[in-house]
């Protein structure tokens, strides 16, 4: 696909069609962030895909959550809503297993991202004993703060005296906006980190100040743990962004200051 399609009215597929998938360079966001000049920063992008439905050989339909997994350091990102287009290309295709299907897009995926993608589909009768992830930390969304900024503003960060090993916060407040349409997203932040503690009202300001922001979901995350390093310099630094599912996808990154691999990835939280 030539232009991204978000925002425009495309008709869903009829048949299969890789040419759908619609990459967007990772490179663009990170030079105004500048993260590759001054930062150490590993991680991954996970995602869940809710409407994934193909047919078998004798024609019965099949319903699964796909679940895709892209490394940091890929030369692109896929944009969502080229992705669920894709997927919908599979409506009316036939494959034998799952297995083969996984194959398939996996390769695909692999080739728009320029990385080696990783590809799990599931059938829905292995997953619904899976239960809810139960959240790690402490949520700093009770505590009584104002907020007077709605455009991310690192300014807010604010250090404290004491040190601390293997911090976990996090917070359900965070919100901001597609790029191109200005439609919400929501989504779950966690931060795990050691080093000079972070003031909680003031982290949990400056995460509500993107609620105006616009950006791709790996920006934002990319943006935060940039500034949370550039202003608090923890030791050790770990964040994820659990965004809730749009079009059938939800997406989760992850980045952190050590390499990552999937054991970082958590089941899907309550409100996904």
């Amino acid at each position: 696909m030539s232009e991204n399609p978000l925002g425009e009215q495309i008709p869903n597929p009829s048949k299969y069609d890789p040419g759908i998938l619609y990459p967007i360079p990772r490179w663009a966001a990170r030079s105004l962030l500048e993260v590759d000049k001054h930062l150490r920063m590993h991680g991954l992008d996970h995602w869940h895909a809710y409407e994934l439905s193909w047919l078998n050989g004798s024609g019965k339909p099949q319903a699964a959550i796909g679940e895709f997994y892209f490394s940091s350091d890929s030369e692109n990102i896929v944009e969502s809503k080229s992705l669920k287009l894709y997927l919908n290309s599979f409506n009316q295709e036939k494959f034998d297993s799952p297995e083969k299907l996984a194959e398939i897009i996996e390769n695909d995926l692999s080739a728009v991202s320029q990385s080696a993608a990783k590809v799990f589909v599931q059938p829905l009768g292995q997953l619904y004993e899976t239960p809810f992830q139960t959240r790690i930390g402490r949520s700093i969304d009770g505590l009584d703060v104002v907020i007077k900024s709605y455009q991310p503003d690192p300014t807010l960060l604010q250090s404290e005296d004491d040190v601390v090993f293997d911090e976990q916060l996090f917070s359900d407040l965070f919100k901001s906006n597609c790029p191109v349409t200005n439609q919400p997203d929501w989504a779950s932040f966690e931060i795990q980190y050691t080093g000079t503690k972070i003031n909680e009202a003031s982290l949990l300001s400056y995460i509500c100040s993107f609620r105006d922001h616009q950006g791709y979901h790996e920006e934002c995350a990319e943006r935060i743990y940039r500034d949370i390093m550039q202003v608090c310099r923890p030791i050790e630094l770990s964040i994820a962004l659990n965004f809730l599912r749009r079009g059938g996808l939800d997406i989760n990154v992850y980045r952190s200051s050590e390499p990552q691999g999937m054991e970082v990835v958590k089941s899907r939280f309550i409100r996904q």
